[in-house]
């Protein structure tokens, strides 16, 4: 009899201990950017309200509903996915690295992330509209690669401390904004944004020397 108690006690011991394991595993699953690519973000960014762990959370969602888009599957939008992909994880990277900076230092590089995870979301959903009714793939896809380099670039000079990509980058989701606050209103689409090296100088374009 006590051979079957403590053999049973075992039994229940094991099953708590699976299940324990079985819930932190889907707790870690559920905290990757990419399903099965491992994050160096913290578990608990799964849940918390931090801004990093909501920025976190954007690009898991961002790339979850990348994946839901069947329009990925054509072989024009392989290599979009692939860089949206690896830009995401590239992202995630530069997050974790900028939360772990000392408290006063933190938040702008954060906030440079999340202007470089906005693109990303935008990209995402430009992706979504290539599906609409006389949708125009191919300049679809052309934004999207555009925004794209915008972020590599940002994300490149995330790591070497210069701005001016992060600017051109702000000026760019300005001008997304616009675009689809013109499209929703039927005002005609926005202008372009000024190309990389001849954007206007701060303070009413007026240049201030060295």
């Amino acid at each position: 009899m006590t051979i079957l108690i403590v053999g049973l006690i075992f039994v229940v011991l094991g099953t708590i201990a699976y299940v324990a394991l079985r819930n932190a595993q889907d707790f870690s699953d559920a905290n990757e950017i990419i399903p099965g690519v491992p994050t160096s973000a913290p578990k608990a960014w799964a849940g918390a309200h931090s801004p990093e762990a909501r920025l976190h959370r954007r690009l898991r969602d961002a790339m979850t509903a990348l994946r839901a888009n069947r329009t990925l599957d054509e072989p024009a939008l392989v290599e979009v996915r692939e860089t949206l992909e690896r830009e995401a994880l590239a992202l995630d990277d530069r997050l974790v690295a900028a939360a772990a900076l000392p408290k006063n230092v933190r938040d702008e590089p954060i906030r440079q992330v999340g202007d470089a995870v906005e693109a990303i979301e935008a990209a995402v959903a430009d992706i979504v509209l290539l599906r609409g009714p006389g949708a125009d793939v191919q300049r679809g896809i052309e934004q999207v690669r555009t925004r794209l380099a915008l972020v590599a670039d940002a994300r490149a000079e995330l790591e070497e401390g210069s701005p001016s990509s992060l600017e051109h980058l702000r000026r760019q989701l300005e001008v997304d904004q616009a675009r689809r606050a013109a499209e929703g209103t039927g005002s005609g689409p926005a202008p372009p944004p000024p190309p990389p090296g001849e954007e206007e100088p701060p303070d009413g374009g007026v240049e201030r020397g060295g």
